[in-house]
């Protein structure tokens, strides 16, 4: 479905108080698509965060529109009204914050690192509407552990992290040690406040760190050997939910790595859709074949349902692990 900008309905001089709803004047409309439209129905924080942005960035009140109907306004101070009508308004709010445009093109993703303390196994998982993300994104090593760097990315993270905890230092001094050696080369387009990674060692210990410029929204959750994050995301149910739905499930940690992306996905997932997965899974000797460290390396590059496929091949690996009992 093709999407057009209306023609320009008015100007707007001054700033109106909140109470005054009915008396915005409209610059220009926007129809958005029925993705958006369900969001802002369904979870309109995360929606309505990025079009203020985008209204403080022009200058100018947008009205949002979807089948003919207004659903939101927004004024340049970040101000909007959620409505059913042009004058029907349902009420006022003011966002916390409102973020301009990274000046880089952002690419939503998000990530679990997980640990198995009955297996010893450590793993990483990825999805991204971005092709090809298990290249650069995650990072493993046996007897040491695993990374995520994403966002803003620098792939110099993974690398990094991992020799830095080969030489015995806590995934929390990772973090701080990485983040201080970065020699933020390109600040303008490529900032290190952009960047977002976790970092996790053979012991299921495990840090995170989320940069003020990730583009929203933005953050991470620890929970009990685990970690989730992510960047432009419809909200942080994301994190939180796949979180609860690795430390909820059953099974080989590949399985409950792939239902905590699933259930961020549920949750809303990226907002710029699924293209790509991968999941790395390491433990010494824990292969197949002989001094084989990689338990399961996973890679799914163009796909439109890319976790399905990741699931697909999950449970492939686990009937192979099966009959290998027998």
């Amino acid at each position: 479905m093709a999407f057009v900008l209306a023609v320009v309905l008015g100007g707007c001089a001054t700033t109106p108080a909140p109470e005054d709803t009915t008396t915005w004047l409209v610059e220009k409309a926007v129809a958005v698509s029925p993705a958006d439209a369900g969001r802002i129905r369904a979870q309109h924080g995360p929606t309505l965060a990025r079009l203020s942005a985008q209204a403080a960035a022009q200058d100018m009140v947008i009205a949002y529109q979807y089948g003919g109907h207004t659903l939101v306004r927004i004024h340049p101070d970040g101000r909007y009204i959620l409505g059913r009508g042009a004058t029907d308004p349902v009420y006022v709010r003011e966002p916390a914050t409102v973020t301009l445009p990274a000046p880089w093109d952002t690419v939503g993703t998000f990530s679990i690192v997980g640990y198995d303390p009955e297996t010893g196994e450590v793993g990483v998982a990825v999805q991204s509407r971005v092709f090809s993300v298990g290249n650069g994104v995650i990072w493993g090593e046996a007897g040491v552990g695993v990374v995520a760097t994403q966002a803003v990315v620098d792939v110099s993270y993974g690398p990094q992290a991992l020799a830095l905890l080969r030489e015995g230092h806590s995934p929390a001094e990772v973090v701080e040690r990485v983040l201080a050696a970065d020699p933020n080369p390109d600040p303008e387009r490529w900032s290190i406040e952009g960047r977002q990674f976790s970092v996790m060692n053979a012991r299921g210990e495990v840090a995170t760190h989320t940069g003020p410029r990730a583009s929203d929204w933005a953050g991470h959750r620890i929970g009990r050997y685990t970690s989730a994050q992510g960047n432009i995301l419809a909200g942080p149910a994301v994190v939180e939910d796949m979180v609860t739905a690795f430390e909820n499930t059953s099974g080989h940690l590949s399985q409950r790595l792939v239902a905590a992306l699933e259930a961020g996905q549920a949750a809303g997932g990226d907002t710029r859709g699924m293209q790509s997965a991968a999941m790395l899974i390491v433990k010494e000797d824990g292969g197949v074949w002989l001094n084989n460290d990689v338990v399961l390396r996973l890679q799914v590059d163009d796909q439109e349902e890319p976790i399905a496929e990741l699931r697909r091949l999950v449970e492939m690996a686990a009937e192979r692990r099966a009959r290998r009992r027998r």
